[in-house]
């Protein structure tokens, strides 16, 4: 279990202690944070929290035991389908998960402590009353296959397109990834943009496939 600030200020906090499933974090600064569980076994799940002076009571969070629709690396025979080739919009709107396998995301490419695929959107994903931004964090994605080549210039044409006059992006900005996409558990979808805090944590992550560590929250 770790506590991670809203607007990225500093490093995750783990819980100082653990027993019968109870989690403890001591000394932490007022503010509004993300309380998130990864391990082994268990779906990553997502919470959001506002810290004030004095003890907090977060209550009873519950987690959910990875079964064969949340992770390829779980499923005895493999998923066969064709690839999707989808917007960053359109993949966190559906929440395509990796149990789909593979998926190309098409999207603004930004650079940065975590290189992300953005784009604007208009719902956004919400924990409670955190918001997370229209992006997919990036944890060594490849380059999508040949016989995928029109499919995603197609989608980065409407892309490019689709902008307000005047503000579209830099055509060399507009990129698809190709690889394994995942989302915590806890997210819900609202109308952009009405959450009471905004997060710079990416809502979801595109991994290479042959990666094991799967956690959106780094």
């Amino acid at each position: 279990m770790r506590l991670a600030p809203v607007d990225g200020s500093g490093p995750s906090k783990d819980a100082e202690s653990a027993s019968q499933g109870q989690f403890e974090f001591l000394d932490v600064p007022p503010g509004w944070y993300i309380l998130y569980f990864a391990a082994n076994g268990f779906r990553e799940t997502v919470h959001a929290i506002q810290i004030v002076d004095g003890a907090n009571e977060v209550g009873r969070i519950d987690v959910r035991i990875f079964a064969c629709s949340d992770s390829p690396s779980v499923c005895d025979v493999p998923c066969v389908r064709p690839v999707p080739v989808l917007s960053v919009c359109e993949a966190l709107e559906a929440r395509v998960g990796v149990c789909a396998g593979p998926v190309v995301i098409v999207g603004i490419f930004k650079s940065g402590m975590d290189d992300t695929l953005r784009l604007d959107c208009p719902f956004q994903l919400i924990t409670g009353e955190v918001g997370w931004p229209s992006s997919i964090g990036l944890t060594r994605p490849s380059q999508p296959p040949d016989l995928l080549r029109d499919k995603v210039e197609k989608k980065r044409q409407e892309i490019l397109n689709g902008g307000p006059p005047g503000a579209q992006p830099r055509p060399e900005r507009v990129v698809g990834l190709y690889g394994n996409l995942s989302f915590p558990a806890g997210l819900t979808s609202a109308p952009c943009c009405s959450a009471a805090v905004e997060t710079a944590l990416p809502p979801a992550r595109l991994f290479g496939v042959g990666e094991k560590d799967l956690r959106v929250i780094r």
